[in-house]
């Protein structure tokens, strides 16, 4: 079987096979760090329910699928960068 992989994936895999990537001395507690992490972010957020047009909708999903993401991670990230520009304000 034989896997497609994208120009981004085959630079990652010719930079490994060249050498370039090298483990760290402490990688088990390296990842208990990262869990931590993310069971904190996991933690803090809230999730909310929201009603909207069929036809915002339907152009949420049309962007998301145009930038490759899901439609609550987009929904996410807009409410995020029009809160943080408020902030400013």
């Amino acid at each position: 079987m034989t896997i497609q992989l994208d120009d981004y994936e085959r630079d990652i895999l010719e930079s490994v096979e060249r050498g370039e990537w090298q483990s760290i001395a402490n990688l088990q507690e390296e990842i208990e760090r990262y869990q931590r992490h993310a069971q904190a972010y996991m933690q803090s957020i809230q999730k909310i329910t929201i009603e909207l047009p069929s036809s915002d909708v339907a152009s949420l999903q049309e962007l998301a699928t145009s930038s490759g993401v899901s439609i609550p991670l987009l929904v996410s990230s807009i409410i995020h960068q029009y809160v943080g520009s408020q902030s400013i304000r």
